[in-house]
């Protein structure tokens, strides 16, 4: 080999050592370079938690309202209609931890049987001279409001509800223990029945005469999940037929525990026994 095919073999291997040189880091720039875009993709697609946790927060919120206009929880007795509100079904808080009610949640109420129609009397001897005059104060006795309609109409004006709020059930009120104002007749059942003396002889012909016979009534909604609320009734019976009369509601209340216990210990006193365990 001559010297100057040994310069020219040199003078390539110079040149391929120059180029790994000058292509390796430029490899290592385009790596570093790609991570922080990478990362930028990753933060647009993966919003921060706590904003997630915003967006959540505000469907709920949106969804949870207040009704300035309801006096408190449920049973709210409506004032001078013979009419409860009984249950909100979907009760909610907002996120200011405030008592609300769902947008679209159905309620239930409860009406008063022969309110809105007449109801039965049974007469047993003579009618002006009775052994015996029944009330009959049935759940198939007419309410007023007369209709669920015209009840989720009456309770949605009167409390400002959401035109999303609907009456999913409107019940009748049981009468399971009953008792005449001012004499001794008293008991279970939703019959109400005039047999004692100072009844039949006063109380009667004085109803004949269009003078009201006041009562006071005890039960519950009519309904498969009755729950704990357990009602008071007061009103009176007026006659409006010969063997007619409505029911008139004075005051609705419903009664705490130590409250249905005297009314429980009242009925326990009657004599003959009533089977006063089946309502209490």
């Amino acid at each position: 080999m001559n010297r100057h095919q040994l310069l020219l073999i040199l003078s390539l291997v110079g040149c391929d050592h120059k180029a790994a040189k000058v292509t390796e880091p430029v490899t290592a720039r385009s790596e570093a370079a790609g991570q922080p875009g990478a990362n930028a993709d990753r933060a647009i697609k993966a919003p921060p938690r706590s904003e997630i946790d915003k967006s959540g927060e505000a469907v709920v919120d949106a969804n949870c309202v207040q009704v300035s206009k309801l006096p408190g929880q449920p049973p709210i007795v409506l004032t001078g209609k013979s009419l409860v509100l009984t249950k909100i079904l979907k009760p909610c808080v907002t996120t200011g931890g405030e008592r609300g009610v769902e947008r679209s949640s159905p309620y239930l109420a409860m009406g008063f049987p022969c309110t809105g129609g007449n109801g039965r009397i049974e007469i047993k001897g003579h009618y002006n001279n009775p052994n015996l005059i029944v009330f009959v104060l049935g759940t198939d006795c007419a309410m007023s409001p007369s209709s669920r309609e015209i009840a989720q109409s009456t309770i949605a004006q009167a409390y400002d509800l959401p035109g999303t709020m609907k009456l999913a059930a409107y019940n009748p009120f049981v009468v399971q223990y009953w008792e005449v104002v001012g004499v001794s007749d008293a008991d279970v059942g939703y019959v109400i029945e005039l047999r004692k003396a100072p009844a039949v002889e006063g109380l009667w012909r004085r109803f004949q005469q269009n003078e009201k016979i006041n009562v006071r009534l005890f039960g519950r909604e009519n309904t498969w999940a009755q729950g704990e609320n357990f009602y008071s009734v007061e009103g009176t019976l007026k006659m409006t037929g010969r063997t007619a009369f409505q029911l008139e509601v004075t005051k609705v209340k419903s009664l705490t525990k130590d409250e249905v216990g005297q009314i429980r210990a009242r009925c326990e006193a009657l004599r003959p026994k009533r089977n006063c365990t089946e309502v209490f």
